[in-house]
């Protein structure tokens, strides 16, 4: 690519930036708060559809296993024909199930319908760092990304509090009409306001030459620091909020289930952490600030241990805006290193990521059985040591 090109590339003055910024805010609220929404109305579904907890719990995990096959798979093919015919059409197919969802009275088709939904809800995540990374300036990158995955953190939110609420008020069904609605709202302003790529060539080479140059990720240091960082931040995040209902409604606490599902408002500060790392890393680069919010999760994690409320809540805060700078830094490194297959770059990241969802609300839970909180924050910690240690920061 000569010169003139790499200076077209999207920059904040220029309005296309803005256009893609707000086009990926969309699409990230729309697929995070549908991967989410199910998660605070598992009891209202195991009452309604008499199934046990844990077949509950298959409507969220369904879509993170068939999430993760879609991550690669929609990946590679973004690679190889474009991305953003995959991510219009991820979009749609992640809209159509949410509409027919409210209509079911049948538990087994709702899982059905979840599993192909997951599937689909993959394709701007496994796309959209790819976009990114060709299309808006390097220098700019970190601006960008922090600026998506903000919006991320937002759709987690909102799915998980505004769900609960809707379903309180009226009933599961309506939230997921109104969800429905706004998913077709969402996509349509992605379809008009995302700009074409401009920079992306389809590849002309076999499927079994273009899966070798995919694979050929897992030869970089850098990468697989970064992929190995991805699994371990997520095992972290999700063993400790998955636990801290456990640990808070018991001794010394007590707290109600009310008061801690106000616990979740902290996901706000993964809201603005990562936008104001992004103007930081302009400066200091992406490692620098990465490093920087670890140390902010670290210690926030140790925080939770001292059984007063106000420092556990501050760790909480620590904990969310720590872990959304260090991941949002880390999919931007993704995106830069990666000289070609980006997109598969950053579905492989992302495979991770949520391969560490499993782990993090699974395995873990033997921990909690044995050794109760202590035990969640002590293995969580070492988790982030060898994170400190990783090749990715050897240059700072």
């Amino acid at each position: 690519m000569d010169p003139e090109q790499d200076q077209t590339r999207y920059t904040p003055s220029h309005s296309e930036f803005w256009r893609v910024s707000i086009a990926f805010m969309f699409a990230s609220l729309l697929i995070f708060s549908t991967l989410y929404a199910f998660q605070p109305l598992l009891p209202v579904f195991v009452k309604e559809f008499h199934v046990s907890v844990t077949a509950s719990s298959l409507l969220v995990s369904s879509s993170v296993v068939t999430m993760i096959i879609g991550l690669f798979v929609l990946g590679f093919l973004a690679d190889r024909y474009g991305r953003l015919t995959i991510m219009r059409v991820s979009l749609v197919l992640t809209v159509l199930p949410l509409m027919v969802i409210p209509l079911m009275n049948s538990f087994e088709w709702i899982i059905v319908l979840r599993l192909i939904q997951g599937f689909f809800i993959a394709g701007i995540p496994a796309a959209a760092m790819g976009y990114l990374g060709e299309e808006i300036e390097a220098k700019h990158l970190g601006v960008a990304m922090t600026l998506y995955i903000s919006s991320n953190a937002l759709g987690g939110m909102g799915g998980r509090v505004v769900s609960g609420y809707l379903t309180d008020l009226w009933s599961w069904q309506t939230t997921f009409f109104a969800l429905s609605g706004f998913g077709v709202l969402a996509t349509l302003l992605f379809i008009v306001l995302l700009p074409k790529e401009r920079f992306f060539r389809k590849e002309s080479q076999s499927i079994r030459t273009d899966l070798r140059g995919m694979f050929v990720h897992f030869k970089s240091k850098t990468m697989l620091s970064l992929f190995l960082m991805g699994l371990l931040l997520q095992v972290v995040f999700t063993a400790i909020w998955t636990y801290l209902p456990f640990y808070l409604h018991e001794d010394p606490f007590n707290w109600p289930l009310k008061w801690i599902s106000f616990t979740y408002f902290a996901y706000g500060l993964g809201v603005i952490g990562p936008p104001l790392a992004g103007k930081i890393s302009n400066q200091f680069g992406l490692p620098v600030v990465m490093l920087g919010g670890l140390m902010i999760l670290a210690i926030g994690t140790w925080l939770t241990v001292l059984p007063l409320i106000p420092f556990v809540l501050l760790g909480l805060a620590m904990i969310c805006s720590g872990f959304f700078v260090a991941h949002s830094m880390a999919a931007a490194l993704v995106s830069k290193a990666a000289t070609h297959h980006r997109s598969g770059a950053s579905s492989f990241y992302l495979i991770n990521y949520y391969v560490g969802v499993a782990i993090g609300s699974t395995a873990v839970g033997k921990l909690w059985d044995h050794y109760s909180w202590i035990g969640v924050i002590s293995t969580s910690f070492i988790f982030l040591l060898v994170v400190f240690f990783l090749p990715v920061f050897k240059k700072l």
